[in-house]
C-alpha cells in the first residue's frame, strides 16, 4: 500500500499543467440544450450531462474514485463563471499567468462572454453527517416529503435538487462499473483489489449510510468532487471529517497504519482536485475540538488524519487541528511533534473565542461548537452557516481607508491631534462598509436567481424544508467583512502620532506631501521606519490597532442601529497582500507604492524587533471573539532549532490561554529555503505554509519564494526571545 501510495503521489505531483475541455464542453451543450428550463434546473440539467458522460478515472488513484478531469492537473473549467487565472494562483505561480489565454476554443469563450455571472462562490462546508451516516436516499425522502409544499419557485428547486442528487447516485454506480471492469484486467493483484474495493463501495456510497472508513472517505469524496463538477470555485472545505466519520473510529484503532494509510489515499484524491490546476483551491480539513459541554471529540480518526498528513506530502487539502484544554494528549504531541519538524501542519484554532464569538453573532452553543475552518482561515458551521466565510464585496483594507483619508484632507494641518484624525476616518469606514453589505447582498441574490447550485444545496440541513438556494436561504445568515491591512495602517498611525504629534519633527502635511512623491526623502523615510511598529508588544504603537478595531466596531453599531444585519469580521489575506499592495500608493508605515503589505494580522516582517512573544502579546491586545469572530491569519514563523515541541506548547497554551483565536505556525530555514530554489529537484516534496495557504516550496513563484526567505531570516533574529521560554 505505501508504494501504491507513492505511485498515486509521484502521479499526481510529477504532472505538468494541462486543460481538460471535457466538463466546459459538456455544460455549454446542457445550457444550450435547455436554454428555456428556469435556472435550478437548467444547472441540475448540466451537472447530470456532465456525470453522465465525462470521464471517469479510476487509474490515477485507484484506492479512490471521483475526478474532476480525465488526467492529473489537467485545467476542469467553469466557464460559466468565467474563464481566467484567479489572480491570487497566478501571483503564488507565475508560470499560470495567462495560462488559459491560447487554451480555450474561440467558439467556446465567444458562447460565454455575456452569459459568465457570479456564483459557485464556494467558502463553503457541508452536512457530512448526512453524507457519511444517512445517505443521499434520505435527501431524495426529504425532498419527496416537501415536493408540493411553498410557492412554485420553491417546488421546482426541490425538483432541481433531486434531479442533482439523483445525478450523483447515479454518477457513483458508473464509477463502480468502470472501476470493476478495470479490476478484471489490471494484472497488478493489489491494485485489482483496489478496483474491487472501489467498486462494491461506490454501489453503496453516498446513496446509502457507509458501513465502513473507506467506504465513508469515499461518499465525501465522492459528493465533495461533485459539488466541484457543479460550479462550486475556491475553498470548499471538508469541515469535521473526524466526527463525521467517529463510528468507525474502533476500526482505525485496531489497525492505525492501515487507517493512515486510507485516509492517506484520501487526501491526495481530493489534492487531484484540478480546477486551478496545482493552485491551491484551498480544501480546509478540521479535526478535533470539543462539544458544546467541553468533551474532547477526538478519536482514532483524528489520529489517522494527523498521520496521514505526516505521511503524505499534500499542501492543498490543508488541515487545521481545534485547540482547548482537555485536548486528547496522544492528538496534541503529535500535533507538536510534526510543527517542530516544519510539516506547516497543523493550523491551529482555539475553541473558546471561536465558539464565543458564534454564540455572539446568534448561533446556538451547540451549533456554535461545530464549527470549522473553511478555505484559507475563515469560520463556519458545517451544512448551517456559510455567510460568515463569504466576502462577496464585503471586504476592505485598513491602509487603502487611511490612505484614501489622508489623502483627501483638505487642510492637514487643521488636524490637531489624533482623535481628529479619527473623526476623519470614520466617515470613510461607513461608506466602505456599508457598500460593501448592500453590495453583497444584491450579489447574492443575483447568485441564486442566474447560478444556482441545487445540488450543494441540498447537503445543508434541512434545505429540502426551504426549498432555496443555499445563497438565500441557510439555518443561519451572519454575513462577513473580509479585512487586510490592519498591521500596515496601525504602523502608520503610530508614526504620525510620534513624528507630528509628540517629537514634532514634522507635520502631517509634510508627510502626505511625501506620500505623493513615494517617500523618496530619506529623511523622511529615515524617520518613519525608526518610528514604533505594531507587533512588539509596545503599547504606543498597538493602541492603533486596537483604536482601528474600535472604530470599525462603532461604524457597525451605527449601522446595526439602522437594521442592516451585524457581520462578522474575518481578517483574511492568501496572497491579497500582494493584490492590495499593487494598487496602494506610498503610506506612512514607510511602504513604497505598489509593495505588498502585511501577509498576517501580526507585524510586518522586519519590524518585529522584540521576538515571537512579543508579537504575540500585541495581537492579544484585540478582542478576537468580540471583533474577529470570523476568523483571523496570524503567521508566526520560527526557526528550526528554537522550534522544538516544549517550546511550541508554551507558545500556544500562552497565547491560546489568554485569549488567542488561531496560530498558523512555519518552522523554515533559511538556507534549506535557498538550497530549494537552486536544486527543487531535491525538495519535491517541502511543504510550507505561505499566508492562508499551504504550497509545496518548488512550485511557488520567486516572489513568493523570496517572502517566505525574508521570513526565515528575520525569524532567525529573535532566537534570544524564544530561548527564554526554553529554559
Amino acid at each position: 500500500m505505501k508504494q501504491l501510495l507513492r505511485d498515486i503521489q509521484d502521479r499526481l505531483f510529477g504532472a505538468a499543467d494541462t486543460v481538460c475541455l471535457q466538463r466546459a464542453a459538456l455544460v455549454t451543450e446542457a445550457w444550450q440544450r435547455h436554454a428555456d428550463e428556469p435556472a435550478p434546473l437548467r444547472r441540475a440539467l448540466a451537472l447530470r450531462h456532465v456525470l453522465e458522460h465525462m470521464t471517469i478515472d479510476v487509474t490515477t488513484n485507484p484506492i479512490f474514485a471521483g475526478n474532476t478531469s480525465s488526467a492529473p492537473r489537467a485545467w476542469m473549467l467553469l466557464p460559466e463563471h468565467g474563464l481566467n487565472v484567479d489572480a491570487q494562483v497566478a501571483i503564488e505561480h507565475e508560470d499560470l499567468r495567462g495560462f488559459l489565454n491560447d487554451k480555450v476554443p474561440a467558439p467556446l469563450r465567444s458562447y460565454w462572454i455575456d452569459l459568465a455571472s457570479p456564483g459557485g462562490a464556494g467558502h463553503l462546508a457541508v452536512d457530512l453527517d448526512l453524507i457519511v451516516n444517512r445517505g443521499l436516499r434520505s435527501v431524495l425522502d426529504q425532498i419527496d416529503r416537501h415536493a408540493d409544499a411553498g410557492d412554485a419557485d420553491q417546488q421546482t428547486y426541490r425538483k432541481a435538487m433531486r434531479m442533482a442528487v439523483d445525478a450523483v447516485i447515479a454518477w457513483s454506480h458508473r464509477c463502480a462499473d468502470v472501476a470493476a471492469a478495470t479490476a478484471q484486467v489490471c494484472d497488478d493483484p493489489v491494485v485489482a483489489r483496489c478496483h474491487r474495493r472501489v467498486a462494491e463501495a461506490c454501489r453503496h456510497v453516498p446513496e446509502h449510510p457507509a458501513r465502513n472508513l473507506l467506504e465513508g472517505l469515499q461518499a465525501i469524496a465522492l459528493t465533495h468532487v461533485a459539488m466541484a463538477l457543479e460550479g462550486q470555485r475556491l475553498s470548499v472545505s471538508i469541515g469535521l471529517p473526524d466526527r463525521a466519520l467517529a463510528c468507525f473510529a474502533p476500526e482505525a484503532a485496531a489497525d492505525p497504519d492501515a487507517a493512515a494509510d486510507l485516509v492517506g489515499a484520501f487526501l491526495l484524491r481530493l489534492a487531484a482536485n484540478s480546477y486551478l490546476g496545482k493552485g491551491s483551491k484551498t480544501q480546509a480539513i478540521t479535526i478535533g475540538g470539543a462539544d458544546h459541554e467541553g468533551r474532547d471529540c477526538c478519536n482514532a480518526v483524528t489520529i489517522a488524519f494527523l498521520d496521514a498528513f505526516d505521511r503524505v506530502p499534500v499542501a492543498d487539502p490543508h488541515l487545521f487541528l481545534r485547540w482547548h484544554d482537555a485536548l486528547h494528549g496522544p492528538v496534541r504531541q503529535r500535533a507538536l511533534a510534526m510543527l517542530s519538524r516544519g510539516r506547516s501542519m497543523p493550523l491551529l484554532v482555539h475553541d473558546r473565542p471561536t465558539v464565543c464569538g458564534f454564540v455572539e453573532a446568534g448561533v446556538a452553543p451547540g451549533d456554535a461548537s461545530d464549527y470549522c475552518v473553511i478555505g484559507c482561515n475563515e469560520l463556519g458551521i458545517p451544512g448551517r452557516l456559510f455567510d460568515s466565510a463569504v466576502s462577496l464585496g464585503g471586504a476592505y483594507n485598513d491602509l487603502e481607508l487611511l490612505n484614501r483619508t489622508l489623502l483627501q484632507l483638505p487642510d492637514p494641518e487643521a488636524i490637531g491631534d489624533m482623535s481628529a484624525l479619527l473623526a476623519k476616518l470614520a466617515p470613510t469606514y461607513e461608506s466602505q462598509i456599508r457598500g460593501g453589505l448592500s453590495h453583497r447582498e444584491a450579489t447574492q441574490r443575483q447568485m441564486a436567481q442566474t447560478m444556482p447550485t441545487p445540488l450543494t444545496t441540498s447537503l445543508m440541513r434541512d434545505s429540502a424544508a426551504r426549498g432555496r438556494d443555499l445563497m438565500v436561504a441557510m439555518p443561519y445568515r451572519v454575513p462577513c467583512i473580509y479585512t487586510r491591512g490592519l498591521a500596515n495602517a496601525a504602523n502608520a498611525l503610530a508614526a504620525i502620532q510620534h513624528l507630528v504629534f509628540t517629537e514634532m519633527r514634522v507635520t502631517l502635511g509634510q508627510l502626505i506631501a511625501a506620500m505623493h512623491h513615494n517617500l523618496d526623502e530619506p529623511s523622511i523615510g529615515r524617520l518613519l521606519e525608526a518610528a514604533p511598529k505594531w507587533g512588539n508588544d509596545d503599547d504606543g504603537a498597538d493602541r492603533w490597532a486596537t483604536a482601528l478595531v474600535a472604530l470599525r466596531r462603532q461604524v457597525l453599531d451605527k449601522l446595526a442601529a439602522e437594521g442592516l444585519p451585524r457581520p462578522v469580521v474575518c481578517h483574511v489575506v492568501r496572497s491579497l497582500h500582494h493584490v492590495d499592495g499593487a494598487r496602494i500608493g506610498a503610506s506612512l508605515d514607510g511602504r513604497h507604492a505598489g509593495t505588498p503589505v502585511g501577509d498576517s494580522l501580526g507585524g510586518i516582517t522586519g519590524t518585529m524587533r522584540q521576538g515571537p512573544t512579543a508579537m504575540l502579546a500585541s495581537v492579544l491586545k484585540l478582542d478576537a471573539a468580540r471583533d474577529f469572530a470570523g476568523g483571523t491569519n496570524l503567521n508566526l514563523t520560527l526557526p528550526p532549532g528554537q522550534a522544538q515541541p516544549a517550546i511550541l506548547e508554551a507558545l500556544i497554551e500562552g497565547f491560546f490561554g489568554d485569549g488567542g483565536q488561531e496560530l498558523q505556525i512555519s518552522v523554515l530555514d533559511a538556507a534549506q529555503l535557498r538550497e530549494a530554489q537552486r536544486h527543487p529537484e531535491r525538495f519535491c516534496d517541502l511543504v510550507i505554509r505561505v499566508a492562508g495557504l499551504n504550497a509545496r516550496f518548488v512550485e511557488l513563484s520567486r516572489i513568493e519564494q523570496d517572502e517566505l526567505i525574508a521570513r526565515a531570516v528575520a525569524a532567525a533574529g529573535d532566537l534570544s526571545t524564544i530561548s527564554i521560554l526554553a529554559s
